[in-house]
């Protein structure tokens, strides 16, 4: 077996080991016995419902008659009369599978030529795959759950509230939404609260509520250990905002906030309402002899996964969520620009750049006066040179007196904007 194969054999317990490392929602899997992950139909999964009959009354044997027209209750020797009955009345059970399709199926082909992995000693190969899974894979999955578990929520059905939270708040708002899912019958030990960054932030600086907070490990139904704070028994997982926003967008390259998404501010799930699945479909590593294309000598990688959450409907109110004012677009999809002077009169230099999602690839581009729109293409921009032009880090730029604040964006190999900046002060020359 090459190392190839090797690679492909073991690739899908690679992948749950970081999820389990990584994903912020692996709490939530609970691999439970009642799915079929591996229905034979591609991207569906089937999953168990139960369904029984309540109970009943009880009469003694020989001591109590059931009424005549309970024809479902058991006839026992001490009542022999036509049409009377005692004991227990029959009930039955049955098994119902509903079948799911999952709502994402996601594919990549990489290609790497065979002098660039020799020239990295062929690290390039195994560590592409590490990192697409770390930085593209597990983001987009954590995002596009938490994403459909908040569409699940509403202000009408009482689990969904949009509120700015304020520090000495944390506490109310947190009870409140334990009242909401308690008087629901969502058990205390299921709940899980996820919160963003600013909430934690506002839990670790609220000296009221942190008299309350322990810390312990938290042992998943799948196995899975973590060490968390707590609240009230209930694990606090910290989620990035640009994984923790509603109304995700998936696109050809990754995905992003849309123009209604907000940043949510927390979120407590029933651990047994909500069932995230992934399924790695296929990963296939060719070599050089093996790729078949023409005119290129290299490696091709092929990965793909389907994966979805299910919230049956009779699980909805196992979710409470708060969700803030704040525009999504203000906290991820974002590119980070800093400037120092140049030599030239007038001049500056892109000195340092970074984006939030870490590792979005693509080339960069400035404007003096238009401010870019996440998800446009560049040409709707307008002319190269005249108004937006490529900017490379350390290269300097020209300007002119009135040139002081710029606007930045990222564009990908499509000509899509990506992630954009918003006004950057210039540092230039004098």
């Amino acid at each position: 077996m090459n190392s190839f194969e090797v690679i492909t054999k073991y690739l899908p317990q690679a992948v749950d080991k970081y999820f389990a490392a990584e994903s912020k929602t692996a709490v939530l899997e609970q691999g439970s016995k009642f799915i079929d992950v591996n229905f034979n139909e591609a991207g569906y999964v089937k999953i168990a419902s139960f369904l029984m009959d309540g109970l009943s009354d009880y009469y003694k044997t020989q001591g109590s008659v059931a009424p005549s027209n309970s024809a479902d209750y058991a006839a026992y020797a001490g009542n022999v009369n036509a049409g009377q009955r005692d004991g227990f009345e029959i009930g039955g059970v049955s098994v119902k599978w509903e079948i799911f399709r999952l709502q994402y199926v996601r594919g990549k082909q990489f290609r790497i030529d065979y002098i660039e992995n020799e020239e990295t000693a062929g690290i390039t190969i195994g560590n592409a795959i590490e990192e697409f899974n770390r930085v593209k894979v597990i983001p987009e999955v954590d995002a596009t759950r938490f994403s459909i578990i908040a569409d699940t929520t509403s202000v009408s059905l009482g689990n969904m509230v949009s509120e700015t939270v304020a520090a000495n708040q944390i506490i109310s708002k947190f009870n409140g939404a334990f009242e909401w899912l308690t008087e629901n019958e969502v058990p205390e030990e299921e709940q899980i609260i996820f919160v963003s960054p600013s909430v934690m932030t506002l839990i670790r600086n609220s000296t009221e509520l942190t008299k309350f907070l322990t810390q312990g490990d938290y042992r998943a139904a799948n196995g899975i250990d973590f060490t968390v704070e707590k609240y009230g028994g209930r694990p606090i997982i910290e989620v990035p905002s640009n994984r923790f926003f509603t109304n995700v967008l998936v696109t050809n390259n990754g995905y992003r906030p849309q123009t209604s998404s907000k940043v949510i501010n927390y979120m407590v799930v029933s651990a047994k309402a909500v069932i995230p699945i992934r399924k790695l479909e296929w990963n296939k590593i060719y070599g050089p002899e093996l790729s078949g294309i023409a005119g290129f000598h290299g490696y091709i990688i092929n990965y793909l996964i389907y994966h979805g959450v299910v919230i049956p409907e009779n699980k909805i109110t196992g979710v409470y969520v708060s969700v803030s004012e704040t525009n999504a677009s203000t906290k991820t999809a974002l590119l980070k620009v800093s400037t120092k002077a140049g030599s030239a009169q007038y001049g500056w230099v892109m000195d340092r750049y970074f984006t939030n999602p870490a590792g979005l690839r693509g080339y960069i581009v400035y404007a003096y006066t238009n401010e870019f729109t996440l998800g446009e293409t560049i040409s709707s921009v307008g002319t190269l040179n005249t108004d937006y032009f490529v900017c490379e880090k350390g290269v300097e730029q020209s300007a002119v007196v009135g040139n002081t604040t710029g606007y930045f964006a990222l564009v990908d190999d499509s000509g899509k904007i990506i992630a954009v900046s918003g006004a950057v002060t210039l540092e230039r020359h004098a």
